[in-house]
């Protein structure tokens, strides 16, 4: 889920390192053009993601999309620690996009307290109905899969890790809790 990525901004590349965040050689292509009202509006429910220190029990995990007044994008992402009825962690920020036109990657400065990290997502692969997508980091380093149901089947989960590993990425991924899927 992006919220704990972005706070992962905070820490040196050594500390990535230190966390068992995996390096990958090439950035994953992206997949446009996308729809700014499909894509970049309302709940989407995180699915699998790449695990890291920062996410470990935190489920339930959701990424909020909206328009601000000057057009750019709102990001709120949320997730639930330890259960469904646990205590809730969320982060936001504002989203600019980095291809207009392509609407594929999107750079998000959050808001952490006094500090601004940012963090670039690429969309890597989507339905072409629009019910699900999978962003990765530059580099590969993580990869998160979203959709608008509340749980997809694990076996459409298992094969869009497929399709993630078939574009070269190459490290951990864990499949979430969500609401209709312990």
């Amino acid at each position: 889920m992006h919220i704990f990525a972005a706070a992962g901004a905070l820490l040196a590349g050594a500390a990535l390192l230190a966390l068992g965040v995996p390096a990958q050689a090439a950035d994953p292509p992206t997949a446009g053009p996308l729809s700014l009202d499909v894509f970049y509006s309302g709940v989407w429910y995180e699915q699998a993601r790449t695990p890291t220190r920062l996410t470990r029990d935190c489920e339930h995990a959701t990424t909020t999309y909206g328009r601000t007044h000057e057009g750019e994008i709102a990001v709120t992402d949320a997730c639930r620690q330890g259960g469904p009825d646990g205590r809730e962690r969320a982060i936001s920020g504002i989203g600019r996009l980095q291809d207009p036109g392509q609407n594929a990657v999107l750079e998000v400065r959050y808001r952490f307290g006094p500090f601004r990290p940012s963090r670039t997502y690429r969309v890597i692969a989507h339905a072409p109905d629009g019910q699900w997508f999978i962003s990765a980091e530059p580099g590969f380093e993580r990869i998160y899969m979203f959709s608008r149901p509340t749980a997809l089947p694990v076996e459409e989960i298992e094969a869009q890790i497929t399709q993630v590993r078939a574009q070269g990425y190459a490290g951990e991924v864990e499949i979430l809790a969500t609401p209709g899927r312990p």
